[in-house]
């Protein structure tokens, strides 16, 4: 059985400097361009007018509510609160929410109805940019995540994800999702399928890889790849993370510097790397080698959306801000998902990759 769900991107804001997606990144920075997420609406409790706008972020496993003051969490005769004080922070910690949790019901697009999920409600967060109103995040990242959510630091029993509750209540066969988003300028929805991934939307077959054992990537939805430029191996073997609460596609500061001086692209004052039209026209391609499969970004999955009215062309490849080591390496944000289809598979501990209409479009 497969159950979809559309997601739908945030519109965004010519000429905006804005907190660009960091929500669930390293450092805060700005960018002259469009603010975007991928976000769905949930029904909490038992009430069908109160809908919850909600990231979708494979790199937490937590879901909560209670960002935007202007909806709050309300309680409903099927809410019962905990007493579990849970902190989660995110990249460096200087995003992060508190609260409390409470079991509830949770409704995703009408459909799909989770019985006693736990969530958190939050009473103190610094996450989103408070010009949007974000209600809180779907966690779908690893049950492992949750044990290490507790305020006081003291690790816990794990929590059921959304994905283990419809599992556990036998609603899907498969603890599997997957997922579809599509690159900004075709404005489409983009979709999560439950229990099974989505064959309409693919073009090739699926190609799975084991869940890394690479700590710390291995927490996450991790794998084992290497980076590749215009042929030439600028990051070797090594673990990295898939992560669509990330607004770019991140590679380890030493093979970002490689990167980084054969592009010729130059730091602008908003703190972006642009590139002129004729070093853009010079772009090779940026290839990540995974379980032997080369999954190729051409020069336009490279860059961020065309949205500058003055037509500048800002690198959507970022830097990790470490050496390779002991760190993830490399974080396949959404970017990445615009082109490629991704399968994570809880049952199998396994992560699938395959092509899409876009993998290989133009379009930008």
């Amino acid at each position: 059985s497969i159950i979809k769900i559309p997601v739908t991107r945030v519109p965004g804001t010519r000429r905006a400097k804005a907190l660009y997606n960091n929500q669930l990144g390293k450092r805060r920075e700005t960018i002259n361009t469009y603010k975007e997420d991928w976000f769905f609406g949930a029904y909490i409790g038992t009430s069908s007018q109160r809908i919850y706008k909600l990231i979708v972020d494979t790199a937490s496993s937590y879901t909560w509510v209670g960002n935007n003051p202007d909806n709050p969490y309300v309680p409903g005769f099927a809410s019962e609160a905990t007493g579990q004080r849970v902190k989660i922070s995110y990249g460096n910690g200087a995003i992060s929410f508190t609260g409390m949790t409470h079991d509830d019901i949770i409704t995703l697009d009408d459909v799909l109805i989770i019985d006693h999920q736990s969530i958190g409600v939050s009473d103190r967060s610094r996450v989103f940019d408070t010009s949007l109103d974000y209600d809180g995040i779907l966690g779908l990242g690893p049950t492992a995540l949750t044990t290490y959510i507790s305020e006081d630091g003291e690790p816990i029993p794990p929590i059921p994800t959304v994905i283990d509750s419809l599992y556990n209540q036998g609603t899907i066969l498969h603890a599997v999702l997957g997922i579809y988003l599509v690159p900004y300028n075709d404005w489409h929805d983009g979709e999560l399928s439950f229990g099974n991934y989505d064959d309409t939307v693919l073009v090739s077959g699926v190609n799975y890889v084991p869940v890394t054992n690479t700590l710390p990537s291995s927490y996450y939805w991790g794998i084992d790849g290497s980076v590749i430029y215009r042929g030439n191996t600028i990051l070797k073997p090594t673990s990295g993370i898939v992560d669509t609460g990330n607004g770019r596609i991140k590679i380890a500061s030493d093979a970002f510097s490689i990167y980084l001086s054969d592009t010729g692209a130059t730091l602008n004052p908003d703190g972006w790397y642009t590139l002129t039209q004729d070093q853009y026209n010079n772009l090779g391609i940026l290839s990540f080698l995974i379980g032997g499969q080369y999954y190729d970004l051409s020069p336009n999955a490279q860059i961020f959306p065309r949205a500058s009215p003055d037509g500048d062309i800002s690198l959507i490849i970022g830097e990790q801000h470490w050496i390779s080591g002991p760190q993830p390496d490399f974080t396949l944000g959404y970017p990445f998902l615009e082109r490629y289809y991704v399968v994570f598979n809880a049952s199998s501990s396994q992560i699938g990759f395959a092509s899409t209409h876009y993998t290989h479009s133009t379009s930008n």
